[in-house]
């Protein structure tokens, strides 16, 4: 069941207390440079860019607070939904959570394996997945604590590869397959990177592992831009990858507003350019054309 609301902190199947004060946009504005340029409509990119080693999760903003809150429900409501690890990967959450928690000037945690993932992850608002190697040399993931999920769930991918896991991705094979386990197999300890991830959607819920049925006619002053700002770093003692996932969602009002014309206008370029099957991907498609007379005109 999908409920309709305008809460990204509120899962897509629940609906918002009463006089929430995050009901409505969320305040954080994504930095010009995530929002993606319209030279990059032809081709899907990796976009893979050097991160400085001492950061290992997004700076504390006004979000961190609510997203916390919401990871909190989740895990105790619905651990299943969110939490995943097999067997072999406990030594590795600990190595994570020793540096993320460090990087933060944090007291390690008490507890260890999965719980200390869990524990490390409920302090942060960026998810926390990890990636090993199977005996054939192939990424897998292994564990993770997933609170902000782009429509895939975590129980369907754990264990997967990168190609299993990003199978609905349109043009993953084509263009983005060989870049990335190219990326993995290169990343060298204490030289992490980050790219972005985007879509835009007409339902702004963090915790949407289903894809809402489309609305057709819905007001693209309604519709939200979510961008994830995705990190991974090799971890020098289990040579695991850390994936870090910390999604932003900003209403395309909001997006118009505070942005610079040119950056506006080059996104709705993007917007009309974009292949018809990423364009479907991204749930762009049925709205392209008015999100374009909208962006344009707006």
């Amino acid at each position: 069941m999908i409920i309709r609301h305008d809460d990204p902190f509120v899962p897509f199947d629940r609906e918002p207390a009463e006089g929430r004060a995050t009901k409505g946009h969320v305040p954080v504005a994504v930095p010009d440079e995530w929002v993606p340029q319209s030279s990059h409509a032809a081709r899907l990119r990796v976009g893979a860019r050097n991160l400085d080693q001492s950061v290992w999760v997004s700076p504390v903003d006004a979000d961190w607070a609510p997203t916390l809150a919401m990871k909190r429900a989740l895990v105790a409501e619905r651990p299943a939904e969110v939490v995943a690890c097999l067997d072999g990967a406990q030594e590795a959450c600990d190595e994570v959570a020793m540096g993320v928690l460090a990087s933060l000037g944090a007291p390690p945690t008490d507890e260890q394996g999965i719980d200390a993932l869990v524990d490390t992850a409920l302090r942060v608002a960026d998810d926390l997945c990890i990636l090993q190697e199977d005996a054939a040399g192939v990424p897998r993931l292994t564990a993770a604590v997933l609170c902000s999920p782009n429509r895939w769930r975590l129980a369907e991918k754990i264990g997967g590869t990168m190609a299993q896991i990003h199978g609905p991705v349109a043009r993953y094979s084509s263009d983005l397959d060989s870049p990335v386990n190219a990326m993995l197999a290169r990343l060298a300890a204490g030289r992490p990177v980050w790219r972005i991830n985007w879509g835009i959607t007409d339902h702004p819920s963090l915790f949407q592992p289903d894809v809402p049925p489309q609305v057709p006619g819905t007001d693209p002053a309604t519709m939200w831009l979510r961008i994830e700002w995705q990190t991974l770093r090799r971890l020098p003692v289990t040579g695991a990858v850390l994936f870090g996932i910390r999604t932003h969602l900003q209403s395309l009002a909001d997006f118009v507003a505070m942005r610079p014309r040119a950056l506006v206008e080059d996104f709705a370029d993007l917007i009309l350019k974009l292949p018809e099957d990423v364009a479907s991907y991204k749930s762009i498609s049925p709205h392209r054309y008015a999100l374009h007379e909208w962006l344009t005109s707006n």
